[in-house]
């Protein structure tokens, strides 16, 4: 209680934001694990559950806690920036009792660039800022329309991400870190069922029927394979082998699970989805050279 009351009288109110802020950015990063464990989404839905959870709208509620935890990154910044300006206005003896990880010579007054740029909390914030702006530009749908593969390759910095989150607080600056509590049960449902999907098998499939519809929309028909089972709703991940084959999109099975094939309704709309719609135009089409590779889940 005594570091605590030490630390609001030498950073002021901005303790109690920094604190907040960084309470509600670990409950935000962790749960965005959750809303992207989609195996674990897909066995939700056997279950009662989903008529009080729309789990069918997890991309929605992933946006809406994204942008719930731009704001409270945001406040943490703000917060930071009034404690460091209080700390480096401090005499240089209320600095003694600010924290037991960090001793400062008779003759040293730390400033906000220190605090920033030569201390483990400082780095890794700056650096998770750095990483949280450019998932969040590449993330802007014009963007992730027309340039996919950026898009992908951005949000692959979520692992460096919550490995900097974790050693955000070591330091101790401002008290013990709790990061990890938040993050521990959700990391590790997160990282099982990422274990499943990357046991899932890829299978090329032939494809039955396409047919062009209004609104650039196009219909695909695909052979089901033999015991496959899936539920209303479930989505897979197509990639076509005449263009792109590692470059995987997912799309909702618009086939009921009783019917003997597999279809999807794709509208086009960035560069993938139109030479998709392209590449099977029946003017050009050859359905003999190449067949559409598809991913259960």
């Amino acid at each position: 209680m005594t570091e605590h009351t030490d630390l609001r009288h030498i950073m002021g109110v901005g303790i109690a934001i920094t604190r907040g802020a960084a309470a509600s950015l670990s409950f935000c990063y962790s749960l965005l694990l959750l809303t992207m464990s989609r195996n674990l989404l897909t066995k939700l839905k056997e279950f009662p559950i989903q008529q009080y959870i729309p789990l069918d709208s997890h991309i929605q509620f992933h946006k809406i806690v994204a942008c719930t935890a731009l704001f409270f990154s945001l406040l943490h910044t703000v917060g930071h920036i009034v404690n460091f300006y209080h700390v480096s206005t401090q005499p240089i003896d209320h600095l003694r009792c600010l924290t037991k990880e960090m001793l400062f010579t008779a003759d040293f007054r730390p400033t906000v660039s220190y605090w920033l740029f030569q201390t483990v909390t400082g780095v890794t914030g700056v650096l998770l800022y750095i990483i949280m702006i450019i998932i969040f530009v590449f993330a802007h749908p014009t963007i992730r329309k027309q340039a996919y593969k950026f898009f992908f390759s951005a949000h692959k910095l979520y692992i460096v991400l919550y490995i900097l989150c974790l050693i955000h607080g070591l330091a101790r600056l401002t008290g013990t870190p709790r990061f990890w509590m938040f993050f521990i049960g959700p990391g590790i449902i997160y990282t099982l069922d990422k274990v499943v999907s990357l046991r899932t098998k890829y299978m090329e499939l032939d494809v039955i029927e396409t047919e062009l519809l209004p609104s650039d929309v196009i219909k695909i028909r695909f052979y089901r394979p033999p015991n496959f089972k899936y539920l209303s709703g479930q989505w897979v991940r197509l990639a076509c082998t005449a263009f792109r084959p590692h470059e995987f999109h997912s799309f909702t099975l618009t086939s009921a699970p009783h019917e003997n094939f597999l279809s999807c309704h794709i509208k086009a709309q960035g560069p993938w989805t139109w030479k998709l719609r392209n590449y099977f135009d029946p003017c050009n089409y050859n359905p003999e050279e190449d067949s559409p590779k598809v991913r259960p889940v």
